[in-house]
């Protein structure tokens, strides 16, 4: 073992018993940023995640390795109906090891509405402002001096600016970047300022310690306090390897984000007065469009999202809100999410993949009854699962990002578009999209529709009988339990959460920090 003090759940021969001022479960943008902000305040911190620790020099740039290596269910992770693909990390650093460095503060408009409308107190836009300011030092969360989009991204630019739309240039968390464009598959230069290479090595710098391919399978508690988080180690396949952690503690940290905090909350029978555990989980749920463009894009190659438009974020009426953006290209990520031929077909397809541009809609559910999010169920003695209802509301701004995304594509130069659909075809005018758009099925399993962001299913506020935990991320009921991740948001955040959930962290880390110091 080295200096620091790292556990390997996979290589124990013996149960392992350890203590701590604090546990925290998941090492994701919520417990890998509050790994750091407790252990600097001088309290003894234990870090646990389910995954494996996985560096710049285990990464694997062939996808077929890396997604069993860093992505939850080898990233064929669904919701119940198996109606949206739902990506999200597995591994030490959680989504922050794999995610596309995209870094926005959290809208105002969004703000206020929790302020307003969920009775969320201490997080106005002037109330965040120094903890965006610290997370983005901390970070390097910043726009890149002289930065030109790479191809994908610039046609999205191009299409929105010819149409007359909003465009703007995204921050990223990096340092030294190489844009190599391996940002999803764990990036190989050290350069993403993720959990992985920032507070977790922060963390134990300070004294904490990580144990990893650890699954947390119950918090034990007396109803009023918290004791200890018992956990079942792994073997480096995920499977148990029927050796037990138990992690004894004076304040537990669930962070095991939007769909495994609530399902590990609920398989603890952690107290629920206001009933809305694992309830208002939301998705972001995202439709998109591949297009071929003239010139040559390389979609696997340079930044992976740079450029975006919030035209259609914030609409007058009543319709849901999208965010324009783009999605890398992988070659295996491009056939298999896209291409549903076979054969010669197939292979005409993939040979156009250096030609390749994708535009995505990204909605922000969670403002209206008709995307009031889905719920978080258990599913057997491990598994947990999101039932997530697309809505006929939901799926008419679905069906309008589509269009949107296709519109701006051949406002770029696209000569041909093929939509994310198990029926699409290739469409080479705009007036023939919207005639295929006018008699596409659009159910479930036919429009396919995509998500990396989950949020909601713990959710704050101030009132004990409309929340699970207060605006400082407090549980309600057990007095030394805490919820620090994206699941404590009462809607989505309209744009990339890691950003949001940094901030948040650290706001009600310190806190907590003060409080226990």
């Amino acid at each position: 073992m080295s200096a620091h003090e790292v556990h390997d759940g996979s290589r124990l021969d013996a149960d392992l018993t350890l203590s701590a001022d604090v546990v925290i479960v998941g090492s994701g943008a919520g417990g890998g940023y509050a790994a750091e902000v407790l252990a600097t305040s001088g309290l003894r911190v234990v870090l646990v995640e389910a995954g494996g620790y996985h560096t710049a020099e285990t990464f694997s740039q062939n996808e077929s390795k890396a997604y069993p290596m860093l992505y939850q269910e080898a990233g064929a992770q669904r919701t119940k109906d198996k109606g949206v693909i739902v990506f999200q990390g597995r591994s030490v650093g959680g989504s922050t090891t794999v995610n596309w460095t995209t870094s926005f503060r959290t809208p105002d408009n969004t703000l206020a509405y929790w302020q307003d409308v969920h009775g969320v107190s201490g997080a106005s836009a002037e109330q965040m402002a120094p903890h965006f300011e610290a997370v983005e030092k901390r970070l390097n969360i910043a726009l890149w001096e002289d930065f030109e989009p790479n191809p994908n991204n610039a046609a999205l630019k191009r299409g929105c600016e010819a149409l007359g739309f909003h465009t703007g240039i995204i921050k990223r968390n990096v340092k030294y970047c190489g844009n190599t464009g391996l940002c999803g598959l764990g990036c190989p230069l050290d350069a993403k300022q993720s959990m992985l290479n920032t507070t977790i090595p922060g963390m134990l710098e300070a004294g904490g310690a990580l144990v990893h391919n650890a699954e947390a399978a119950r918090i034990e508690h007396d109803g009023a306090r918290a004791r200890a988080v018992l956990c079942r180690a792994l073997d480096a396949r995920g499977n148990p390897t029927g050796r037990n952690i138990r992690i004894e503690a004076g304040h537990v940290v669930v962070s095991c984000g939007s769909i495994r905090s609530p399902a590990l909350m609920m398989r603890s029978d952690i107290p629920d007065p206001s009933g809305m555990l694992g309830k208002r989980t939301f998705l972001h749920p995202v439709s998109a469009s591949m297009a071929i463009m003239d010139e040559i894009t390389e979609p696997y190659y340079g930044a992976p999202q740079s450029a975006y438009s919030d035209e259609f974020l914030w609409p007058a009426d009543d319709r849901v809100g999208f965010k324009l953006e783009t999605t890398p290209l992988q070659p295996v990520f491009a056939a298999s999410v896209f291409d549903k031929t076979m054969g010669q077909a197939s292979a005409a397809f993939m040979k156009d993949l250096p030609r390749m541009q994708s535009t995505l809609g990204l909605l922000r559910d969670g403002f209206h009854d008709g995307a009031a999010g889905g719920t978080v169920e258990l599913t057997g003695e491990r598994g947990q699962t999101v039932d997530y209802p697309i809505t006929d509301y939901l799926r008419e701004g679905l069906v309008r990002a589509l269009e949107t995304a296709i519109e701006v594509q051949f406002a770029a130069g696209a000569t041909a578009v093929y939509p994310w659909h198990i029926a699409t075809r290739r469409l080479e005018s705009m007036d023939a999209a919207r005639a295929w758009l006018t008699q596409a099925d659009m159910g479930v399993m036919n429009l396919m529709v995509g998500s990396a962001h989950v949020m909601g299913g713990c959710i704050m506020g101030d009132d004990p009988a409309r929340s699970v935990v207060n605006s400082e991320g407090a549980h309600h009921v057990i007095e030394n339990l805490s919820v620090f991740d994206g699941s404590v948001f009462p809607t989505s955040i309209g744009a990339n959460p890691q950003e949001s959930i940094y901030a948040m962290t650290l706001k009600n880390a310190a806190a907590l920090a003060a409080q226990l110091s």
